[in-house]
């Protein structure tokens, strides 16, 4: 198809700009506030926080693929809350 080329250079150019799922900025702040409710003057090093961000996106994204697959799996374009507790229920099987 004619716009089969078009797909793929939009493809590539959203593979060059990793996006980043959680703003540094506000995962930052949380980070702070609940390390400030723990202990007053605790600090946390720039490159732990970066290493938590970091995982919590990659957890993050792994729901939201699986997510997407229950969805599929029951022949649906859109996911639902029913998907998420399914997802649940199978994370909780599996261990």
């Amino acid at each position: 198809s004619p716009r089969a080329p078009a797909l793929w250079k939009k493809l590539r150019l959203s593979r060059k700009k990793p996006r980043q799922l959680l703003p540094a900025a506000s995962f930052c702040g949380l980070l702070l506030r609940g390390f400030a409710v723990a202990r007053r003057g605790f600090g946390v090093l720039p490159g732990a926080v970066a290493a938590l961000r970091e995982g919590c996106e990659a957890h993050l994204l792994a729901l939201l693929e699986e997510w997407g697959l229950c969805a599929l799996h029951a022949k649906r374009a859109a996911v639902r809350t029913a998907d998420l507790s399914l997802l649940r229920c199978l994370r909780v099987k599996r261990g």
